[in-house]
């Protein structure tokens, strides 16, 4: 007879929380994520990233006082207490599929990005399959390998990032930021609304509240200070997109971070650098997808009280697998991206508002709960 042993508690710091919020939220901006601000905002995408960022923060408050009438229990919990058994456990199979379908189509993402700029020969099958491995044994090891490896992994990531966007400054053009409301400012402030989106992945924060060392104090400085980190170097990115690559160019490019870092050029010595950032890219998207992995596992095992996640993974690689390869091509893959991202705010931020409302409303909190 196999015995399973049941998962070890964990606890995360505070510096592990941050690096693998940033990591969660912040991977987007290595795909085309760059271009679907600029497609929202033209020449004041970069506007628009600035009030998506005031708008996620006023709306992760909202969050964190939800999670603080419950001290020290999961939005999965939360969601069982506030709505009842039946109706929590179907919101929490919504963020379940929501997680699932929104990772299945980042790892299809990633791996066309790679067979496009780096193996262009490569069978799209292989490339997923190399992918799915190593989320399975970064999900089997653990949250706390997981979380560590983000920890050493962010300051690396910020520092070749900073990097790619500082050595484009020779091609800096700043007119090409103006008209500042090029679009207008009511439709610059509803689409806006629309990128809230884009830091949708905060809510992971929530889902794993038991597993931090710290009190909601803190959750709630983590939340914002992510938020607003993450914020500032999608806007450095946009500002340096639109700056090295105008419009309507800045419409064309499928994988807009690889477009501009083949466009450094410091010297006959000190070009084609995209090879180095491929390293990066590579790495990020298997930390993003491994959180995905072991966040789903999580979401499954408190959803149906079951005390192991583990056993859950080989059911969830397979269905990674197989949603992965389901768009016919790459450019199906990015379509669905576009729509999560135009519809994303109703699963991560406006379902835990509503269980907000519904809990002052019935009153609920851990007492009552």
């Amino acid at each position: 007879m196999i015995i399973i042993n049941q998962d070890p508690p964990v606890k995360l710091g505070y510096s592990e929380a941050v690096a693998m919020v940033m990591i969660f939220i912040g991977s987007k901006a290595f795909l085309g994520y760059p271009r679907f601000l600029v497609d929202l905002g033209l020449n004041a995408a970069w506007l628009l990233v600035f009030i998506s960022i005031l708008i996620s923060i006023l709306f992760w408050l909202v969050i964190v006082s939800l999670l603080n009438r419950f001290p020290g229990k999961s939005l999965m919990e939360i969601n069982q207490i506030v709505l009842g058994s039946f109706l929590g456990l179907v919101v929490n199979m919504i963020s379940l599929l929501y997680i699932i379908i929104s990772t299945s189509n980042l790892l299809r993402i990633f791996s066309d990005a790679v067979i496009i700029t780096a193996l262009p020969h490569a069978p799209i099958s292989a490339m997923v399959i190399l992918f799915v491995i190593a989320m399975w044994i970064a999900a089997y090891l653990g949250l706390e390998a997981i979380s560590r490896n983000a920890y050493i992994s962010l300051p690396f990531i910020i520092i070749g990032v900073t990097a790619v966007l500082l050595m484009l400054y020779p091609f800096w053009d700043i007119k090409e930021l103006f008209p500042v409301m090029g679009i207008g400012p009511a439709r610059l402030l509803f689409n806006s609304f629309l990128n809230i989106s884009a830091f949708g992945e905060i809510l992971l924060l929530g889902f794993l509240a038991p597993y931090f060392s710290f009190d909601g104090t803190k959750l709630k400085n983590i939340g914002i200070f992510s938020i607003a980190s993450v914020g500032f170097y999608f806007l450095f990115i946009t500002i340096t997109y639109l700056m090295v690559i105008p419009l309507p160019s800045a419409l064309e490019s499928l994988t807009p971070f690889y477009q501009l870092s083949r466009s450094i050029y410091l010297g006959r010595y000190y070009q084609r650098l995209e090879s180095v950032f491929i390293f990066f890219w590579i790495y990020t998207a298997f930390l993003r997808l491994s959180i995905g992995l072991i966040l789903a596992a999580i979401v499954t095992r408190e959803s149906l009280k079951i005390p192991y996640y583990r056993p859950l993974l080989p059911a969830l690689i397979v269905i990674f697998f197989s949603l992965a390869l389901t768009p016919a091509q790459f450019v199906t893959a990015i379509s669905i991206e576009k729509y999560r991202m135009w519809f994303g705010w109703i699963f991560t931020f406006l379902i835990p508002t509503g269980i907000w409302v519904v809990a002052l409303i019935r009153r609920k909190d851990e007492t009552s709960g």
